[in-house]
């Protein structure tokens, strides 16, 4: 009797090691900084010159929008991680080198999400210099964004 209790006990003690370990697997998997989902929301996309495009997205922050864009379009999307969250190197045809770089603009109505004094305007609208990387910069329903080499 004691044998198969102790036999209980030690498949208990497994059982519930194994569900801690799985537990632990699960928040050791979150999505990368930037590649969170949500709700589905419309939004405008302007590259370089190019045309506006619009398309829907569950993407949290443009990062997530931005790589499913270019995943669905053949597009090379490269960058690199700083204090302020993840910075573009590359989008399809804009590269960032020596002495040009890329600017991420939006017309997002919130100062936490703006540069000051470095507005641009295109298409009739006018469009602020994000404070933010595309990590953090958050995709809003209706919000256009603009990515241009500088």
């Amino acid at each position: 009797m004691k044998r198969t209790l102790n036999g209980k006990c030690i498949a208990i003690a497994l059982v519930l090691l194994f569900a801690l370990f799985g537990a632990l697997a699960f928040v050791a998997c979150d999505a990368p900084d930037g590649d969170e989902r949500g709700e589905l929301s419309s939004v405008t996309l302007i590259l370089g010159d190019g045309e506006a495009v619009s398309f829907e997205t569950d993407a949290k922050y443009l990062y997530g929008a931005l790589s499913d864009y270019c995943d669905d379009h053949g597009l090379v999307l490269k960058g690199e991680e700083s204090e302020y969250g993840f910075f573009l190197t590359r989008v399809g045809d804009l590269v960032q080198d020596e002495g040009r770089y890329i600017m991420v603009y939006h017309d997002i109505d919130d100062v936490a999400l703006i540069t000051p004094g470095y507005d641009r305007k295109r298409d009739g609208k006018v469009f602020h210099s994000s404070a933010q990387g595309v990590s953090s910069l958050p995709v809003m329903d209706g919000a256009s964004y603009l990515i241009v080499l500088q």
